[in-house]
């Protein structure tokens, strides 16, 4: 079960009136350090006119997952909570049991599309018992520097106690979080600021207040604006998808089964058109390969699968669709590298085998040959799941990276077999 399933009780707390028992708004829970916080909507603690706040913190409380907590310290200023509709403050706990299940959440700004589809907005509404993680998120637009918008089905907001959909269902869930999950760590993506009460459109424009807001009062804030996923052939949140465990892993694998039986097939440029970064990437590769006995073949400019063969490009291409071949290394430097990158990456989508892909490219291509960029460089990322190594930012732990995923791919081949 994800953290978002288990835990969602724990991200989601409801600000209320101490006498009343009033909700108020909701908020995200979480800790910095060994400091608590909530994150919360400026309406929900300020009045309409921001003149002050609606009740003095002694008043309120925060309810988590059936545990109090006091308000003590409002973080930044009302001009902060006006500008950006966000309020973060200090909590502490009533009594003196162990503080349940506050996770230190990273930040990751939303700007498009890309993390939304696997991401949930966790509700507690007033009228419910229990927690609910609506997902099915697409991105709505911008409307101002701290605010977005995102479209959710209006099915999807359903009070499971009553029966009723709808957004007049859940009053009381501004400032609850927008959450996406990777590899066991939770990312904040911005905050519920209110749910129009549509009641006829089949989606609700659900408009958020964005992390670039937190940094506006946790000036240390790290506002991410990707995440990176190091190995492709493992679900993002496996226990064993982190650069470590993955390659102590590989390690002890490749100690007791590895199969050597696999080839890896590497394309580079002939001597005469590669640069000096082309030529020191597969130095380090063949050299890497050898000190860990992986099997090559050197194929486009630099050499001949079948040195008396007819057609050097059918060649390789029978070569990557066979089982004998795991993995394909391309480093792209001039026009017959990049022409391989396009008929390779075509073979391995067209033949449904799947092959691990590694493309070193030489990025000035990318940036002023659009044809190159949109065409076979984006298929080759998003259709076979190519890993791509600019040459500009070229490095040893690229090399690393690449002969750790191709070890421990041979590794789970030879299992298989």
């Amino acid at each position: 079960m994800s953290i978002l399933e288990e835990y969602k009780k724990a991200l989601v707390g409801h600000i209320k009136t101490v006498d009343t028992k009033s909700i108020l708004g909701s908020c995200v829970p979480c800790k910095k350090g060994n400091d608590l916080y909530i994150i919360t909507c400026g309406h929900v603690l300020y009045n309409d006119d921001w003149s002050g706040l609606r009740h003095e913190l002694i008043e309120l409380k925060v309810e988590v997952n059936s545990h109090i907590y006091k308000l003590v310290n409002i973080l930044g200023t009302v001009e902060n909570a006006k500008d950006t509709d966000l309020s973060i403050v200090q909590i502490r706990k009533v009594d003196d049991e162990t503080n349940l299940s506050f996770f230190e959440l990273s930040l990751l700004e939303v700007k498009d599309n890309n993390y939304l589809a696997n991401s949930k907005v966790c509700v507690y509404p007033e009228l419910d018992d229990r927690a609910q993680a609506i997902g099915d998120i697409k991105f709505a637009g911008n409307e101002t520097d701290f605010q977005y918008s995102v479209e959710v089905n209006k099915s999807k907001f359903h009070n499971i106690n009553l029966g009723a959909a709808g957004a007049s269902q859940y009053k009381g869930v501004s400032g609850s979080g927008l959450f996406y999950e990777y590899n066991g760590e939770l990312f904040l993506q911005g905050i519920v600021k209110e749910i129009p009460n549509i009641s006829v459109n089949s989606e609700i424009d659900l408009v958020s207040v964005s992390v670039r807001a937190i940094g506006t009062i946790w000036e240390d804030a790290a506002i991410n604006s990707s995440v990176k996923k190091f190995h492709r052939n493992l679900h993002h949140n496996s226990p064993l998808n982190s650069e470590a465990a993955r390659i102590e892993l590989a390690k002890e694998l490749l100690n007791q089964v590895s199969d050597k039986r696999y080839k890896v097939l590497v394309c580079a440029p002939s001597d005469i058109s590669s640069s000096d970064t082309a030529k020191t990437i597969y130095s380090q590769l063949i050299q890497e390969f050898t000190l860990e006995k992986i099997r090559y073949s050197v194929g486009g400019g630099k050499g001949r699968l079948v040195p008396t063969g007819t057609y050097p490009h059918l060649e390789e291409q029978d070569f990557i669709e066979s089982e004998e071949c795991s993995s394909l290394v391309i480093i792209a430097d001039d026009h017959s590298t990049f022409s391989q990158l396009s008929l390779l990456s075509s073979s391995i989508f067209n033949s449904r085998k799947n092959k691990e892909v590694y493309i070193f490219y030489e990025d000035s291509v990318i940036t002023t040959q659009n044809f190159i960029k949109e065409g076979p460089f984006k298929f080759a990322e998003d259709k076979i799941k190519a890993r791509v190594y600019e040459f500009s930012n070229f490095n040893d732990s690229m090399i690393k990276e690449v002969i750790s995923g191709i070890s421990s791919l041979h590794t789970c081949l030879g299992r298989i077999a």
